[in-house]
């Protein structure tokens, strides 16, 4: 192991070959930081698109904005905001709560207390990829009681409110 040989390395080379490990790891760990940094500040707060049921030709239009964006530790990030979604008439505000991991740009969305529809489905979650400029999410919604499935396309926004969507 290359650890084992610096460590039988005499005095001053030694001790040289610890700074250049250490180094190695703070930098690392600072790069890391920088990186979700990066994502908390860059991070659009608004996002419109479509969801759809699998099976099911009603798009619903969907509008998410982000009030609260923080770093939970090196690698990962949460969200918090608003959202709605319309089909036809018939609108639903939810809550919306979206965890990212920094290494892969996974995401994974919870969406809470439906406001105008007691039967709009809250019990799963949204999984899947933020883009690497982070101005798309791509997901999958799954029902946990029935493994219902449902097909999220995001695109980000300059300018939305938790209200219809639409393009400003």
């Amino acid at each position: 192991m290359r650890h084992t040989r610096i460590a039988g390395l005499p005095g001053w080379k030694s001790r040289f070959g610890v700074m250049i490990v250490a180094a190695g790891l703070v930098l690392t760990c600072a790069a890391r930081a920088a990186d979700i940094k990066q994502l908390t500040e860059k991070l659009p707060r608004a996002y419109i698109g479509e969801f759809l049921w699998d099976g099911d030709s009603t798009v619903q239009n969907v509008v998410i904005t982000f009030d609260k964006v923080k770093a939970l530790n090196e690698q990962n990030a949460e969200a918090r905001g608003c959202g709605s979604y319309e089909a036809g008439r018939h609108m639903t505000k939810i809550d919306v709560q979206m965890f990212i991991r920094l290494s892969d740009l996974e995401v994974e969305i919870f969406e809470r207390s439906p406001d105008g529809d007691a039967a709009f489905e809250t019990d799963g979650s949204h999984r899947g990829k933020l883009s690497e400029d982070f101005q798309q999410i791509d997901a999958q919604w799954t029902s946990t009681a029935s493994g219902k499935h449902g097909q999220l396309h995001l695109r980000a926004s300059a300018k939305v409110a938790c209200e219809p969507a639409q393009d400003l």
